[in-house]
């Protein structure tokens, strides 16, 4: 303090500290008078407070602290073996399998007295299934890894400059799944660099930055994973494709001459077909996006391509979360039933007698079902598989399957309900067929047969293209106006031939309940539905044309702030195209506009309005 205020020391004697630190500095004991003092006598008391005694109510600050110091990622994360995660994979599958079991005979018996405990069963074992498979869930990231080191090195060989962007690396994919992408993932880039990406001088000439942009983007989207890899590069030379395919005598002339732009894009999947521009980089004989793509379909998925000369191209990877255990939806040709995974399946049509002949169209040689305005072409599972129909039946049961980019109809004798199946694999002998993906155990122990819904589009002989199959149809469907504002719309009736109309895109699904089923629930209708309970609005009451309730209820299913809402309609009719004319729109009201179908004006509702307006009302 005294040298801080006169900048001076003072006149304190510091010679019994300076001759301490010369004698240990000397490797001597310190001052006898300096050794002896009791350092502590000069220790001032202070008072402590008592600690409070905890009454095990409260934790301590000093354990709170602890367990916050134990939440570090390395305490969060433990290592668990591979093989251990497969084998509680499969356990769970045996309790889907049980679970199934239990509850188609808990519905034959219909004792009432052990369905709660059926529900139980049936929550813990979902619950338990979408745990052990986000266990195996790992983020695309792993597979991604080594990629910007690989574009790095590859685009220096070809004298590029190439610059990697990823988007969604969190996405996750089972495990099984994650080491099967990466080859393809890998190859796709490669031709991305090597066929795509200019020089840095091309570029230039063109008017485009030096540096080349790969972008990646992965997300998660209905029970799959998409994946995009797109390049800003040149894309393919349409023309130069058609050339090479005729000098490899894979095409003729005259089919070059016709191919689409789009098809031309679909001879990169051909074995061997190459438009290699680095002969440093040539790929070895069969290498190349044929095999990339076999793989991928290996696994369920599909790949595709879309190009846009001098501007991009993109090729489009759909792949299914997980292989073990998968909705799908449970159909029969006489005795004999399969399973079709959901994923594939984008509706259900049931055509009655009269309607056949003004709806099934022959051209060809070859039966084309007239949707909303377009042709699809309809494959008998009968035919495929080489089996006597049991009878002639005057209806036709009809599944619209989404098969890449290309829609069948699979024509089908019985459709029955949707089950959670656990894939089995097949011997290579059966696989080998391109019919069959796997195999199951339903709820009544019977052994079904997973269709694979691209082997039939193959063995079907569908073109994989729906530009090219427009083509065929044009001759013979009339031309469709051009309108981006058209969409899909249900038409359903809610008596007296009140016809009123519904976007497509708010419907989930479409039921047919018993009514017998249906309790209350304070003033709500309820029903047990897909192990939840589903509120049910009684839509014609709601726009004062009341109708009598038949035994079997036609139910639209609305998921509203991710519950199930059951919309009870009288009847549902027809499917169709229409604009939405919103001019008479009111804000909050039930109605969103209408449209014209059938020289016909129909009211068109606004669901999410609706549904909030009903609960209102019931609250107050």
């Amino acid at each position: 303090d005294s040298l801080k205020k006169s900048g001076q020391e003072g006149n304190v004697d510091y010679s019994i500290l300076i001759n301490t630190l010369v004698s240990l500095e000397k490797g001597e004991l310190p001052p006898e008078q300096f050794a002896n003092d009791k350092p502590y006598e000069e220790c001032t008391e202070i008072d402590v407070p008592e600690a409070e005694v905890d009454s095990g109510n409260t934790i301590p600050d000093i354990i709170k602290n602890q367990s916050k110091k134990d939440e570090s990622p390395e305490s969060a994360n433990i290592r668990v073996n591979v093989e251990l995660l497969d084998s509680l994979m499969n356990l769970v599958g045996e309790v889907v399998l049980a679970r199934n079991q239990f509850s188609r005979i808990i519905n034959e018996s219909n004792d009432s007295s052990i369905l709660g405990t059926s529900q139980s069963l049936s929550r813990v074992a979902t619950g338990l299934q979408e745990t052990v498979m986000k266990a195996r869930m790992q983020p695309i990231k792993n597979v991604w890894g080594k990629l910007p080191r690989m574009v790095r090195d590859l685009s220096m060989n070809c004298g590029n400059k190439i610059r990697l962007e990823m988007e969604g690396q969190e996405s996750g994919l089972d495990k099984s799944l994650i080491t099967a992408i990466q080859d393809p993932l890998m190859n796709i880039i490669r031709n991305s660099i090597i066929h795509g990406i200019e020089t840095p001088e091309e570029r230039r000439e063109i008017g485009k930055p030096e540096e080349g942009v790969i972008q990646l983007r992965a997300k998660n989207q209905n029970g799959q994973i998409h994946i995009e890899v797109q390049d800003d590069g040149r894309g393919i030379n349409f023309e130069e494709a058609r050339s090479q395919a005729v000098n490899d005598k894979r095409i003729t002339r005259e089919q070059g001459e016709s191919l689409s732009d789009r098809d031309c894009g679909k001879l990169l999947f051909m074995k061997g077909f190459s438009l290699t521009r680095h002969s440093l980089m040539k790929p070895t004989k069969g290498n190349g996006l044929s095999d990339t793509r076999a793989l991928i379909e290996k696994i369920g998925g599909a790949l595709d391509i879309e190009v846009h000369p001098e501007i991009s191209t993109t090729l489009k990877i759909k792949i299914p979360l997980t292989l073990a255990i998968i909705p799908a939806l449970i159909v029969s040709n006489g005795p004999n039933r399969f399973a079709i995974p959901q994923v594939n399946i984008k509706e259900l049509i049931w055509l009655e007698e009269g309607q056949l002949l003004n709806q099934i169209e022959e051209i060809t040689g070859s039966q084309f079902y007239r949707l909303r305005g377009n042709l699809l072409p309809l494959v008998h599972l009968n035919n495929i598989l080489g089996i006597e129909p049991v009878e002639d039946r005057p209806d036709l049961n009809i599944v619209v399957l989404q098969a890449d980019e290309c829609q069948i109809g699979l024509v089908v004798e019985q459709i029955h309900n949707t089950e959670e199946v656990v894939v089995k694999s097949l011997e290579n002998l059966v696989k080998d067929l391109n019919v069959f993906s796997g195999a199951t155990i339903l709820g009544d122990g019977k052994i079904v047969l997973i269709l694979d819904v691209m082997g039939l589009t193959k063995s079907a002989m569908i073109i994989s293209d729906k530009n090219s199959k427009s083509e065929l149809i044009e001759s013979v469907s009339k031309s469709q106006a051009d309108d981006e504002a058209e969409e899909s719309m249900l038409i359903v009736n809610l008596g007296n031939d009140h016809k009123m109309a519904i976007r497509l895109a708010d419907v989930a699904r479409l039921e047919e309940l018993s009514r017998s089923d249906i309790e209350l629930s304070g003033d709500v209708q309820v029903i047990q539905y897909r192990d939840e309970i589903m509120s049910l609005i009684n839509i014609p009451e709601q726009f004062n044309k009341p109708f009598q309730v038949p035994e079997k209820i036609k139910v639209v299913v609305y998921i509203h702030e991710g519950k199930s809402i059951g919309l009870i309609v009288e009847n549902i009719l027809d499917i169709v195209q229409s604009a939405i004319d919103k001019k008479r729109q009111i804000k909050g009201s039930s109605l969103m506009g209408t449209i014209i179908t059938n020289n016909s004006v129909v009211d068109t509702i606004h669901v999410e309005n609706l549904i909030k307006k009903f609960f209102t009302s019931r609250k107050d």
